[in-house]
């Protein structure tokens, strides 16, 4: 095998390990969280002052539905549109017919919300809150990211060939 063909075995081989890296992080947070989704962007401001447009919210399920109390904040899908992730805070507990059944509110909103969130709804409870970090993905939206991800990587693997061309 020659040089250059060793170089790219190398940067491919470089490229799997960062990718099952990633990917170890992703399924190790995902487990400690006890949740499928537990990294989400602020995009409404139905929860200022608490949350602002474009925090990240770290989420945990660790905080079973059966466990919240008035004023968690909790993440779950709306109860009418399944596809629709909602961010807002418990503003009431109540049963139904031997179900628990969570009325919620969003901080800076004026009325208690019109749906019921059941445990099929719930996704996890915030547990930590960064700032404004998230602005970046609601600004950067599909398939722009896509297209700047790609010239980036392009642009990365590019720079390690010349770099490792001139050693040559």
């Amino acid at each position: 095998m020659n040089i250059m063909q060793n170089n790219n075995f190398n940067q491919i081989k470089g490229l799997l390990a960062f990718i099952l890296i990633i990917s170890g992080l992703w399924i190790g947070i995902t487990t400690i969280l006890e949740t499928d989704s537990p990294v989400f962007v602020v995009s409404s401001g139905s929860m200022i002052p608490v949350l602002e447009v474009g925090d990240i919210i770290i989420v945990s399920g660790k905080n079973y539905f059966n466990n919240l109390i008035i004023g968690d904040i909790i993440v779950f899908t709306l109860p009418t549109d399944q596809d629709r992730v909602i961010v807002h805070r418990v503003q009431e507990i109540n049963t139904e017919r031997s179900e628990t059944i969570i009325k919620t509110k969003g901080d800076n909103n004026p009325y208690v919300d019109g749906w019921k969130v059941k445990e099929n709804n719930y996704i996890g409870t915030v547990i930590i809150i960064v700032p404004y970090i998230g602005k970046l993905s609601m600004w950067i939206t599909p398939p722009t990211n896509y297209y700047i991800i790609t010239i980036i990587i392009i642009v990365l693997l590019t720079n390690e060939v010349k770099k490792r061309n001139k050693k040559i």
